[in-house]
């Protein structure tokens, strides 16, 4: 995302930043403020890197921090909710997750790890969230439009694994607790009802869709069309096989830290969807928002392999087994069932994940509807890359002989 300094901060952000350098016990000689990171898309816009620079205990130091807070009422308007779940993992779910492992004590390979949450504010119309951490400690981004490798994919899949598998552990050890969480996240934040397709999200699935080179394929895609709100609704309604989920798990979202070029660590980033939902709703979507063709073809079944024997490892360090917290039978049906959540969201998305910063950020207040302009459906219909990627999820979903419409009928 382009990154471009200000100059002057709203007084509100300039609290926040007051009332960092307080936590820290920073008497702030300057800070610097960057909208935007340099090394991924910010599509929701509301990034700001801040360098705190200062005296404490009377040595000059400086703090580089990611500040999470939108400057326009109506951004904060349209992502309250959002900001207000994020709060609640960082607030709530983490804490118990930390736990887990710390109770169980989960070998150094099992744990999870997670952004260092510093500050929050729920208040309304001043939600924030600020992290540290990120980019001192190693972790960077990887750009989206480099293909997935099995390398970055496997740490991926390895951490849903972890996630997945300590919020399981956090049902059945502390259920209580788990079901504090589970009301606080039982509405989702995007889908929380079923019924008409917003004409935002209609122009880009419908998009999507028009290039899809299969015709018997386009016709069914076509046919579910009025429908997918309601498909995506019913995916994120929970069962006794839920778990907690990222809900936003793609490249974009992900962080990475380096042994030279290899990939040795990850971390999860932008839980501002976190819900309450089948563990499958993660995998299809970190797989159809951020894989190919050739990747799935070649990695999928592997893939898929690494993430359930972590969850199996991680359950039998909580002292639990997979067949009866999640037995391979679930699995298989959860993935014909509820991967096509993945499917929908990346039609939908696709448009917007293969296009260049500027067009994306622009697509994106589309879809937010922060603006009247509506998408044509022949729209970039021409870029190869958006036809490629569309195509290959489409094909990938109907060879698996996955459901379109087995949740839709629930």
């Amino acid at each position: 995302m382009p990154v471009r300094k200000i100059s002057r901060c709203h007084p509100d952000f300039i609290d926040i930043i007051y009332k960092l350098a307080a936590t820290y016990c920073l008497d702030i000689t300057e800070y610097i403020v960057q909208f935007g990171c340099d090394d991924v898309d910010s599509f929701a816009g509301g990034i700001h890197k801040v360098t705190l620079t200062g005296l404490q205990n009377g040595q000059k130091i400086k703090r580089p921090i990611l500040i999470k807070w939108h400057p326009d009422a109506k951004s904060r308007a349209t992502f309250r909710e959002a900001y207000r779940r994020e709060i609640i993992y960082y607030r709530n779910i983490v804490p118990k997750l930390l736990e887990i492992q710390r109770a169980f004590k989960n070998i150094e390979g099992l744990k999870m790890k997670f952004p260092n949450c510093i500050f929050t504010s729920a208040e309304y119309d001043k939600e924030a969230i600020a992290l540290q951490g990120i980019y001192e400690n190693g972790f960077r981004f990887r750009n989206r439009f480099h293909p997935m490798d099995f390398t970055h994919a496997v740490l991926v899949m390895k951490d849903l694994g972890k996630l997945h598998a300590l919020s399981f552990a956090l049902a059945k050890k502390y259920p209580v607790e788990y079901e504090e969480i589970s009301a606080m996240c039982s509405k989702d934040v995007q889908y929380s009802v079923a019924g008409p397709v917003p004409n935002s999200m209609k122009g880009f699935y419908d998009a999507s869709v028009a290039v899809v080179q299969d015709s018997n394929i386009k016709r069914k895609l076509k046919e579910l069309g009025p429908h997918i709100l309601t498909v995506l609704h019913k995916c994120t309604l929970a069962d006794s096989f839920s778990t907690i989920c990222h809900g936003d798990c793609w490249t974009n979202n992900i962080a990475y830290k380096y042994q030279g070029d290899r990939p040795f660590e990850v971390l999860f980033t932008d839980s501002q969807l976190t819900r309450i939902a089948s563990p499958v709703t993660d995998i299809s979507y970190f797989l159809y928002m951020s894989t190919d063709k050739r990747f799935l073809d070649n990695h999928y079944s592997r893939i898929l392999n690494v993430y359930y024997g972590t969850l199996t490892a991680v359950l039998r360090q909580c002292n639990l087994d997979v067949n009866e917290i999640y037995p391979p039978s679930v699995f298989q049906k959860h993935l014909k069932e509820y991967s096509v959540l993945g499917l929908i969201e990346a039609l939908v998305s696709m448009m917007i994940i293969t296009a260049q910063s500027e067009e994306a950020l622009k697509m994106t207040e589309m879809k937010y509807e922060f603006c009247d302009e509506k998408l044509r459906e022949d729209e970039h219909s021409d870029s190869s890359l958006f036809i490629d990627r569309v195509n290959g999820v489409v094909s990938d979903f109907f060879e698996r002989g996955y459901s379109l419409d087995a949740i839709l009928n629930k």
